[in-house]
């Protein structure tokens, strides 16, 4: 077992677990802030986003939808989408690279 802790800040995007085919992504946005590009761009991997603190716009190709806690998405390998806060916002990006 292993216990994984991000860091804390205004701003993070950072990978807590790499290994065996599986990536945890952590990020941090303040409110405004979109993760790498406002453009739709394809997702590395299967994986989901779970919101665990605030609101972010997840955009995709049928138009945005919006992610708070209790609310995920789950994407394919390929999946175009982007992510924008709508408030200061925090989310795992939990993605199986070998599916």
């Amino acid at each position: 077992m292993e216990i994984l802790e991000g860091q804390q800040g205004q701003i993070v995007h950072e990978h807590i677990y790499d290994k065996g085919g599986q990536r945890i992504g952590h990020r941090i946005l303040p409110k405004g802030m979109n993760n790498d590009s406002i453009q739709l761009h394809p997702a590395p991997a299967h994986g989901v986003i779970i919101t665990v603190r605030g609101r972010i716009e997840f955009g995709t190709e049928d138009g945005p939808v919006e992610l708070y806690p209790g609310k995920v998405a789950v994407m394919e390998k390929g999946d175009l989408h982007y992510m924008k806060a709508i408030e200061d916002s925090e989310v795992f990006v939990v993605l199986d690279l070998d599916k």
